[in-house]
C-alpha cells in the first residue's frame, strides 16, 4: 500500500469513528438483579485453516452460534488474547512468541528448530483457562460495561490474529436483561476486525462510544483463529484520557437473564429521568387519617440519584394507648393520677401512652396478732413495725401486735432421788428446756433425796471348815429398786 493509499485509509476509518459517535445514542440498560464480577465467555467449534468463514459478517455478529458449542466460563475480567504455539525442539517443548518465530529455514523459534507444524492444531487452556484448540476455536465475549464518567469512550483493537468484532449497546451487542440468549444480528459494530478474504487489518482500529455514568452497556466480542497464534489485545480510553488495557476489572460485569423486567431497557439515557413513588403508613396522636406528599432525592441500586415521591399516611393510634393500672399504697384513701410513657405498638412504631394509675390502701391483713410465751408472770402487749411482700407482690408495711404470756405451771416439776445419807434432802435446780410451744423456757426442778431403805443390810450364812462359828461384816455395791447404784452392808456368818 502506497503512502497516499494508508492517508486515504486512515482518513476513511476516522471518518467511520466519527459516524460510530454521532449515529444516535447508545442504547443502555438498568438490570436490577444480582450483579456478578466479569464477562461470560463461549467457546465455538472453528474448522482448522478455514480462512473464508470468519470473513462473513454475518457469521462474525451471530452464526458462529450455530456451530457446535464446545464449553463456556465466567467471571473474567482479563479479557485480551495472546496465544503462542508450541515449539517442539531437541532440547524440550517451550511456548513460541509469534515475533520470535521464523519460516525461512523451516518453523525456527528463538534460533532454534521446531519439529512440528505451525498448520496443525494444539490444545491448551491458554485461552481463559478452558482446554480447548486455541489455534482454531471462535470466542464470544458478553457482558455489560459500567462507566465511570460521562463521555467519549474509545475502544481498540492494537491487532487482530486472525478476526474479531466488538459491539456496544443494547440494540447491537444482545438486549438488555438477555445476556445469555442466542446472539442477535446486528452486523452494526462499534470495532470491526474482520479479515477480509487473503488481506490484512491495520493495527490500532477502533469504534467511539458516548456513553452516561451510572448506566449498563452491553458489550460483545467475537473473535475466531484459523491458525496458528492468536492475538486481540483490547482496550478503552475513557473520558479523562484514561486508558485501560487488558484487564477491565471494576468495569464489566455480568447479571442473569430477567425477561420479564419491563423497565431494563433505556433508548436514550440522556434524556431518562428515573423516579420512584412509595406509601408508607405512620402512628400518629390525632384523631384523624393524614396524608400527605414528600418529595426526596435517594441514590438507586446503579448508584445514580432518583426523585422520590413519597405518599405518608398517618393514622391515629389504638384506645389501647390508654391502659388503667391499680397499684396498693399506704394511704388511708384511694388515689388517682395520670402518666404519660412511650411503648412500642403493635405496628412497630414508637407511641405515646396514657396511663391511669389508681392507688389502694392496702388491706386489713397487714395488721396481724401474734401471741408468744415468756418466763414473766404477767401477760406483755408490745407493737412492731415490718414490712412484708402481699398478695399483689407489692412491698407492704405491717404492723405485728405481740402478746406474750407466762409460761404454764407445768414448767416447775419436782422429781425423787434415793441417797446414801440417813436423812431426807430438798433441793432447787434451774434448768432451760424446750417448751411445747417450741420456745427455750427456765424450768424450775424441786429435787428430793431420800434414805435408801432397810433391806440394804443382809445377813448370810456360810458353811466352813473350822471349829467354832466365825461372823463378819463385808461391803458391796448394788443396783438398787429405783435402778441407782446403793452401798449395801452384809453380815456373813460362818458355821
Amino acid at each position: 500500500m502506497t503512502f497516499a493509499h494508508h492517508c486515504i485509509f486512515l482518513v476513511i476509518l476516522a471518518f467511520l469513528e466519527l459516524l460510530n459517535v454521532a449515529s444516535g445514542s447508545t442504547q443502555a440498560c438498568l438490570p436490577m438483579g444480582p450483579r456478578k464480577n466479569g464477562m461470560n465467555i463461549n467457546f465455538y467449534q472453528y474448522t482448522l485453516m478455514d480462512s473464508s468463514t470468519y470473513s462473513n459478517a454475518a457469521y462474525m455478529a451471530y452464526q458462529y452460534a450455530n456451530e457446535a458449542k464446545l464449553g463456556s466460563v465466567g467471571g473474567q475480567t482479563t479479557i485480551s488474547i495472546n496465544y503462542d504455539i508450541p515449539c517442539v525442539s531437541d532440547f524440550g517443548t517451550f511456548s513460541c512468541p509469534q515475533e520470535d518465530s521464523s519460516d525461512e529455514w523451516g518453523f525456527m523459534c528463538n534460533n532454534e528448530f521446531c519439529s512440528n507444524s505451525q498448520a496443525s492444531a494444539y490444545w491448551s487452556s491458554d485461552l481463559f483457562g478452558f482446554y480447548t484448540t486455541p489455534t482454531n476455536v471462535t470466542v464470544e465475549m458478553t457482558g455489560y460495561f459500567l462507566p465511570p464518567q460521562t463521555g467519549s469512550y474509545t475502544f481498540r483493537f492494537a491487532t487482530v490474529d486472525d478476526s474479531a468484532i466488538l459491539s456496544v449497546g443494547g440494540n447491537v451487542a444482545f438486549e438488555c436483561c438477555a445476556q445469555e440468549q442466542p446472539p442477535i444480528t446486528s452486523t452494526d459494530f462499534t470495532i470491526n476486525g474482520i479479515k477480509p478474504w487473503q488481506g490484512s487489518l491495520p493495527d490500532n482500529i477502533g469504534g467511539t462510544v458516548y456513553m452516561y455514568a451510572g448506566y449498563y452497556y452491553p458489550l460483545k466480542v467475537v473473535y475466531s483463529n484459523a491458525v496458528s497464534w492468536g492475538t486481540l489485545p483490547i482496550s478503552v480510553e475513557l473520558p479523562d484520557g484514561t486508558t485501560v488495557s487488558d484487564d477491565f476489572e471494576g468495569y464489566v460485569y455480568s447479571f442473569d437473564d430477567d425477561l420479564s423486567q419491563s423497565n431494563c431497557t433505556i433508548p436514550d439515557p440522556s434524556i431518562h429521568t428515573t423516579s420512584t413513588i412509595t406509601t408508607t403508613t405512620e402512628p400518629w396522636t390525632g384523631t384523624f387519617t393524614s396524608t400527605s406528599t414528600e418529595m426526596t432525592t435517594i441514590t438507586d441500586t446503579n448508584g445514580q440519584l432518583t426523585d422520590e415521591t413519597v405518599i405518608v399516611i398517618r393514622t391515629p393510634t389504638t384506645a389501647s394507648t390508654i391502659t388503667t393500672t391499680t397499684e396498693p399504697w399506704t394511704g388511708t384513701f384511694t388515689s388517682t393520677s395520670t402518666e404519660m410513657t412511650t411503648v412500642t405498638g403493635t405496628n412497630g412504631q414508637p407511641t405515646d401512652e396514657t396511663v391511669i394509675v389508681i392507688r389502694t390502701p392496702t388491706t386489713a391483713s397487714t395488721i396481724t396478732t401474734t401471741t408468744e410465751p415468756w418466763t414473766g408472770t404477767f401477760t406483755s402487749t408490745s407493737t412492731e413495725m415490718t414490712t412484708v411482700t402481699g398478695t399483689n407482690g407489692q412491698p407492704t408495711d405491717e404492723t405485728v401486735i405481740v402478746i406474750r404470756t407466762p409460761t404454764s405451771e407445768g414448767l416447775i416439776s419436782t422429781t425423787t432421788e434415793p441417797w446414801t445419807g440417813t436423812f431426807t434432802s430438798t433441793s432447787t435446780e434451774m434448768i432451760t428446756v424446750t417448751g411445747t410451744n417450741g420456745q427455750p423456757t427456765d424450768e424450775t426442778v424441786i429435787v428430793i433425796r431420800t434414805p435408801t431403805s432397810e433391806g440394804l443390810i443382809s445377813t448370810t450364812t456360810e458353811p466352813w471348815t473350822g471349829t467354832f462359828t466365825s461372823t463378819s461384816t463385808e461391803m458391796t455395791t448394788v443396783t438398787g429398786t429405783n435402778g441407782q447404784p446403793t452401798d449395801e452392808t452384809v453380815i456373813v456368818a460362818k458355821a
